[in-house]
């Protein structure tokens, strides 16, 4: 099979803090208009349990306030954390991207991952970088300047085809 694209990107902690701005800036209003809502209802449900003076199902939904609040607020600093301390940006891996007709291939000395196209959920352009999401919260970070087969403008072309519904291009980020 012919290879379309291709191009490499280096996972340090400068590009994945670059990402993680993105990604707070394109979705954070979002989640912090959930989270509010939620902890709305959730006070709204110890109140007027605690006006009828049902101390049993306060308690639970106090309970279920604070491990939400816990969840929303914690969670996810605990995960950036985490991640940062992985492999892949400890030792600032170089992952190498082939785009082929129908799937891509993401690989290093030690993976090699085959993705078809229609497993993408979204996909971001930045000035520096694509973002391939997977899911609402993980993407593969495309370096638009290392294409080593391809360019960019035929790329973008080449994944609208691909999956036209979910393609958004952001030209400036502030």
């Amino acid at each position: 099979m012919k290879i379309l694209f291709k191009t490499k990107t280096k996972y340090t902690k400068e590009v994945y803090q670059k990402y993680l701005q993105f990604h707070q800036n394109k979705f954070g209003n979002k989640y912090k208009f959930n989270t509010i809502v939620t902890i709305l209802l959730l006070s709204f449900c110890i109140i007027i349990n605690l006006k009828y003076l049902n101390y049993k199902t306060s308690f639970i939904f106090t309970v279920i306030l604070l491990s939400f609040c816990f969840y929303s607020f914690f969670y996810p600093v605990k995960k950036v954390q985490k991640e940062l301390k992985t492999e892949k940006f400890e030792k600032e891996k170089e992952f190498t991207f082939k785009f082929y007709d129908k799937f891509f291939v993401i690989s290093n000395d030690e993976l090699y991952e085959k993705i078809k196209y229609l497993k993408l959920y979204k996909i971001y352009e930045t000035d520096d970088f694509f973002y391939l999401y997977i899911n609402k919260n993980h993407a593969f970070l495309l370096d638009k300047s290392n294409f080593s087969i391809g360019d960019i403008s035929n790329f973008k072309k080449f994944i609208q085809k691909k999956i036209c519904f979910c393609v958004k291009f952001i030209q400036k980020l502030f």
